[in-house]
């Protein structure tokens, strides 16, 4: 029962943000994403091609730069959080090895581009890219950016503890999101004593360094806004802005009517049902 809802809710959550599932396959390996995300690479106007040597972690690889054959550079990939698995001060995490070996079954050995931020090495010397990877899809050849595909199969999470690319930011918070409520990868062991859907989840804003969250037009977020469903700002740990005072996170409802569908109450007091395979009915009142 308790799958089924996490099924159904996904399904709902996708329908809504008008995000399509899609399955990648590269190579031996497949790997989940969405329809909406496979032409990001065409907004890069500079790159720079690399083969990608060995994988030291799931968010870590060791590659050369085309540019320069005799270069060889660990690289940390930006905004991605996968678990340990080679940290010399930790035990192995859980699903560190999955992710790990994920990176390496579709990085290792491959002909790959990387993109940049405004910050291009770290503390430790390593550099911070976007890692894009070439494959086909439906006959049509795509980059796909490695960084988000982790994210949306499950093995690793949106990494915000340092400000990147605030496009990207509100699409790997969402892929992470959309990933626990899947059950994807890392999240497949998540079982929560009760699902959460609340009447009222609108968009708030978030900024790439603050730890509150604002509604539009709050003048702190001059500067920087990345557009993030209010439920998640909340499970995040962002506080709500005590000036321009946005929505409270509200208790849900729902209701599981039988085993094949629940329905949902909206805020508007409609009734959305929701079958497992996607297919749903809106009952206005």
């Amino acid at each position: 029962m308790r799958r089924t809802i996490f099924f159904l809710l996904f399904a709902l959550h996708t329908l809504v943000f008008g995000l399509e599932p899609i399955t990648l396959q590269i190579g031996d390996t497949s790997a989940s994403y969405y329809r909406e995300y496979l032409n990001l690479f065409d907004d890069i106007s500079e790159y720079e091609s690399a083969v990608i040597c060995t994988v030291v972690d799931g968010d870590t690889v060791k590659l050369k730069l085309k540019s320069d054959p005799d270069s060889l550079l660990t690289a940390r990939l930006i905004g991605v959080d996968t678990p340990e698995s080679v940290h010399p001060q930790k035990s192995v995490e859980h699903f560190g090895i999955e992710s790990s070996g994920f990176t390496k079954a579709v990085l290792e050995g491959k002909d790959v581009f990387l993109s940049f931020d405004w910050e291009q090495i770290d503390s430790y010397g390593r550099i911070l890219c976007y890692i894009w990877i070439p494959l086909e899809y439906e006959g049509r050849a795509y980059n796909i950016m490695f960084n988000l595909l982790l994210i949306t199969s499950g093995y690793g999470h949106a990494y915000t503890s340092y400000a990147f690319d605030e496009n990207y930011t509100g699409i790997f918070i969402e892929a992470e999101r959309l990933a626990r409520l899947g059950g994807f990868g890392l999240w497949q062991e998540e079982k929560p004593d009760r699902i959460l859907l609340p009447e009222y989840n609108p968009i708030v804003y978030i900024t790439s360094t603050g730890d509150k969250y604002h509604v539009d037009g709050c003048h702190f977020l001059e500067h920087s806004k990345i557009p993030i469903l209010l439920s998640e700002a909340v499970r995040r740990g962002y506080i709500p802005c005590r000036v321009c005072k946005p929505p409270q996170l509200e208790l849900p409802s729902i209701s599981v009517v039988e085993e094949d569908f629940l329905t949902t109450i909206t805020e508007e007091g409609s009734v959305v049902i929701l079958y497992p395979d996607g297919t749903w009915k809106f009952e206005a009142y």
